[in-house]
């Protein structure tokens, strides 16, 4: 991948991974309303198909898109052979893992004589797609003097996505053993899903975001880097149930996400500083990350944390991560880069995405308090359904406006 059409046709695959997870999500939200239709009547099943296209589809291919093309600026060398091909095997594998976890999410499915667990043997395959990147980046970077603060972000990227799938790896080996640890299935599940999110996807962000500013201004000195990303590491134990956490495992983590936060925030100021620099999706997406630092320091309170475990108030910690702050981000950096240029599409698009965003984890935010908010839970399911209908749109009108840019550029 050695050009900038080459990039713009995985991002526009990734945006389009993200419409199709965003009207997904928006079948699920009206599905737990409504009713979910009979070509879709395994709820739990579609629900991993829609979060795990948003991992494996959306944020991963993006980010790596992205790293490829800002990489040769601070290697001095072109990108080793393969890398397209690389970027090809893991679109694949994203698209694959849609309906593998769409028939019956982590279960075994029945084909033939043999029950396999279709959705493990898919993320199984995304994994070593990654590791396929992980050996071109490698190659890529090798012999490197001073690594830049990027570089060294993506670095630590990476270190995290390889520990996380070891849970990749293990979560299907539980099933296909038939092993009934429950605490080894959570502890494989949320070493992978959890740290995959909060570790791969925050620190290849922060790459990112600060390889755009670089372009213009010098890089700062002293960003935490690697102690960013070891406080991230046990993270993950956050997401396991409350129940099988003892209170040992649970401050180790509590504290080390606090920690974590606190060193975002840090990133986070610096990026406030330069806030006439950055599109509006991204000025909304950091203040998404404002939330997920006092996320951390509201975890503290282990009541809080039991609580909330099991309950919609997780769901509210995921979407403020992934979609809040993770996607916010990532879809500003690709249209101010890859999309038309002038206002166009633009407005809408921020529009229905700042709104829908803002407004569905606001609803799921108040599911996590019903007891505190105003109107009952069906109102802010409803709610929730409506405000997720404007995400999905933008990111259709997002797909319009890469295509127009493609056009423009090769004309």
């Amino acid at each position: 991948m050695t050009n900038n059409r080459l990039t713009k046709s995985f991002l526009f695959f990734a945006v389009s991974m993200l419409a199709l997870a965003a009207w997904t999500g928006v079948l699920l939200r009206f599905g737990f309303t409504e009713g979910m239709p009979a070509w879709a009547s395994n709820f739990g099943a579609v629900r991993h198909a829609h979060s795990h296209l948003m991992y494996f589809g959306w944020v991963t291919p993006g980010l790596m898109a992205l790293i490829w093309l800002f990489l040769p600026r601070y290697t001095g060398r072109p990108l080793p052979r393969g890398v397209g091909w690389q970027m090809g095997v893991t679109a694949f594998a994203a698209l694959l893992s849609y309906p593998a976890f769409w028939i019956n999410g982590y279960g075994l499915t029945q084909i033939g004589s043999a029950s396999l667990p279709l959705g493990s043997m898919a993320a199984t395959f995304n994994g070593l797609s990654w590791f396929i990147f992980v050996w071109l980046y490698v190659r890529a970077t090798r012999g490197m003097g001073e690594r830049p603060l990027p570089v060294r972000l993506w670095d630590w990227a990476i270190i995290l996505m390889m520990l996380s799938s070891i849970g990749a790896a293990g979560l299907p080996a539980t099933i296909l053993l038939d092993v009934g640890n429950p605490m080894l299935q959570q502890f494989f599940l949320h070493l992978f899903l959890d740290l995959f999110s909060v570790g791969w996807f925050t620190m290849g962000l922060l790459g990112v975001l600060w390889a755009t500013l670089g372009e213009n201004d010098p890089l700062p000195d002293g960003m935490p880097v690697a102690s960013l990303g070891i406080l991230l590491a046990p993270t993950f134990i956050l997401g396991m149930l409350p129940s099988l956490v003892t209170p040992a495992m649970f401050w180790v983590a509590a504290l080390a996400n606090l920690g974590a936060a606190l060193l975002l925030a840090r990133h986070l100021w610096a990026f406030f500083r330069r806030w006439s620099e950055l599109p509006v999706l991204v000025r909304f997406g950091l203040l998404f990350g404002v939330v997920y630092v006092g996320g951390a320091i509201a975890l503290l309170w282990p009541g809080l944390w039991r609580w909330a475990g099991g309950g919609p108030l997780r769901i509210f910690f995921l979407h403020n991560l992934l979609l809040g702050w993770v996607s916010s981000v990532l879809l500003g950096l690709i249209l101010a880069r890859f999309g038309r240029q002038g206002p166009g599409l633009q407005h809408p698009i921020n529009a229905l995405w700042m709104g829908g965003v803002g407004l569905l984890v606001l609803a799921l935010l108040a599911l996590g308090f019903l007891t505190y908010a105003p109107g009952d839970a069906v109102f802010w399911f409803k709610t929730a359904a409506w405000a997720s209908v404007g995400p999905a749109t933008a990111a259709l009108l997002a797909l319009v406006k890469l295509g127009i840019g493609k056009q423009a550029s090769s004309a």
